[in-house]
């Protein structure tokens, strides 16, 4: 099916289309009536007026999409099951250029993070080559990569965004979860699984009562003040009988994408059940767990483990205690270290430039065991991680709750005070706002102000 990428100004385009049809018809209408001539000569230079407009409006869309007459948009979207590889090849984008494409979006995108619905548009010159691709994350968010003399330059489009704090308050009451509760107020489900995730850590929801209070602090992003793109759970409190009084805070590195992004307590004590650790300070997901096509082979197959990229000499970290069983090279993995661990799971890290660690050494939570690369079979730095669980089989890593450190410290945990005071503040702030019901099932009170 072929789209083009700007819709609005096409659709203006057949607006007036429209008009000159209505035009040719008035003028057959008029030829039943007086004055035959005059009413022909002021209808065509009517048409004439028009069709300057549709002239510059033509020129002006193939200015903004600088896409010439001879070229053709193709769009898919992605399915269940999909890595960015099988939608390009249902595009029709040749094996090379879907190399060039993932290889060139990989470093800023998440590819990981695709979701079933979103649509890709590639624009192909009349030899079927990529000449622009367009990917949206969001409705707010565009991904363009645009071939030139050398290859493809990425870039990326942003749309204005409001930017909202939403706190909610209730009391639990007879029969009641929280979880439930949080749900029918509309709190997006991921959002409602990061409240009770953390504060599990604390609070023995089986002892939770009827009267039991809570308090959730909301950072939400919407495009056109309505469409919701993203949130984060910056503040989640519970107050109970039995339970006692807990509160968590959402810790943010200056990194985006530091593992250290997480939970804790004001003490800097982290809010995650799991003692495991992740295996580098910064998280970009090149490749997942899952079915894909290799970007080096083209062959679909399983991805045990998932990748990292990162740039080499990046360090890495045994993600917990454990005794090293593998210290070696093969012309796959390059560069690859295992570790047994006390439950017999095993991690795996892959294409290092450096081993740190030879077989038999016993190695603590967070230890350095080697440096990122590129070795073995490998498209550029990153580290693949991989995780057997205690019968040897391989499992998502992601499966395994995992957090950067079991408590902050140093200049993470100085970093963290200050933003725990700015919390206290923008929780402040929020309260001030007149308060509304959720809705109409519970008695949940909700407060909103914009933040841009």
């Amino acid at each position: 099916m072929k789209l083009q990428f700007f819709e609005k100004i096409w659709f203006e385009v057949l607006v007036i289309r429209c008009f000159i049809k209505l035009a040719l018809a008035l003028c057959v209408f008029s030829f039943m009536g007086c004055n035959e001539e005059e009413q022909i000569l002021k209808l065509q230079a009517e048409g004439a007026i028009i069709q300057a407009k549709i002239d510059s409006l033509t020129q002006a869309v193939e200015k903004a999409q600088q896409i010439p007459g001879n070229w053709t948009v193709e769009n898919d979207t992605v399915r269940a099951g999909d890595g960015l590889f099988q939608v390009l090849s249902r595009m029709h984008i040749n094996e090379k250029e879907r190399g060039k494409l993932v290889l060139g979006m990989q470093d800023s995108v998440e590819l990981s993070k695709m979701r079933v619905g979103q649509v890709f548009f590639a624009a192909l010159d009349s030899n079927g080559s990529v000449q622009r691709f367009r990917y949206a994350t969001s409705p707010a968010t565009i991904h363009m990569m645009s071939k030139n003399d050398t290859g493809y330059v990425y870039s990326r489009i942003e749309k204005p965004v409001t930017h909202r704090m939403s706190v909610f308050e209730g009391a639990l009451t007879e029969g009641s979860t929280l979880n439930g509760t949080l749900f029918r107020v509309g709190i997006p489900g991921r959002m409602v699984g990061i409240v009770s995730g953390v504060l599990q850590c604390k609070v023995a929801f089986p002892l939770a009562r009827a009267g039991d209070k809570f308090r959730i602090l909301l950072e939400e992003t919407f495009y056109q003040d309505s469409i919701w793109i993203s949130g984060k759970v910056v503040y989640a409190e519970f107050d109970g009988k039995i339970v006692g009084h807990h509160e968590a805070f959402r810790y943010e590195d200056p990194d985006p994408k530091s593992s250290f992004n997480a939970h804790y307590t004001e003490s800097g004590e982290a809010l995650v059940y799991d003692g495991l650790r992740y295996p580098l300070d910064r998280l970009h997901v090149t490749s997942p767990f899952g079915t894909r096509v290799h970007p080096i082979t083209g062959q679909r197959k399983t991805h045990y483990g998932i990748d990292y990229g990162n740039p080499t000499g990046t360090p890495i970290y045994a993600v917990a205690e454990g005794v090293v069983t593998v210290s070696g090279y093969d012309e796959f993995s390059g560069n690859k270290v295992a570790i047994r661990h006390r439950d017999n799971s095993e991690s795996w890290y892959m294409h290092m430039s450096v081993r740190g660690v030879s077989v038999g050494a016993k190695v603590a939570p967070r230890q350095v065991i080697g440096r990122v690369g590129s070795t073995g079979r490998s498209t550029g730095p990153h580290l693949h991680f991989g995780f057997k669980n205690e019968k040897g089989v391989w499992i998502n890593p992601s499966s395994k709750t995992m957090i950067a450190t079991p408590k902050l410290e140093g200049e993470r945990l100085g970093r963290l005070k200050q933003q725990v005071a700015e919390t206290r503040k923008q929780i402040e702030l929020t309260l001030a706002a007149p308060a509304v019901k959720a809705n109409d099932s519970t008695d949940v009170m909700v407060r909103m102000r914009n933040i841009d």
